[in-house]
């Protein structure tokens, strides 16, 4: 015999792994979430569902199709941003650091007639 508050479902195991997925990225045990489904829709006597028979259930997300965008995958593109940005910014202080140099070259090569004012 199962334990008092214990649950089981015959789902399909897709649609529950993208469920306990999409619970986890949001922080949340799937169970509890639910737990609070059940209690909607015992307070709504049923009709938190009404009507949703004529909306077709999403099918769980397949290798073929877009990956969900976690928190983990915003902060990981945000960080990439950010280190991109600062390579550009360091590229910029580069190209203008180089500049400054071959110019005061160029004057000192200048004033000893060396390289190309030989």
């Amino acid at each position: 015999m199962a334990r008092a508050g214990a649950f089981s479902a015959n789902f399909d195991p897709a649609v529950l792994d993208e469920f306990r997925s999409f619970c986890s990225e949001r922080g949340e045990k799937y169970t509890k979430v639910l737990e609070q489904l059940a209690i909607a829709y015992l307070r709504s006597k049923g009709e938190v569902l009404s009507g949703a028979a004529e909306v077709p259930v999403p099918t769980p997300q397949t290798s073929g199709s877009q990956p969900t965008t976690t928190k983990s995958t915003i902060t990981g593109n945000q960080d990439l941003l950010d280190r991109l940005n600062k390579l550009e910014e360091n590229d910029e202080f580069n190209a203008e650091t180089f500049e400054t140099i071959f110019k005061r070259l160029e004057v000192v090569e200048k004033k000893t007639k060396s390289g190309k004012f030989q």
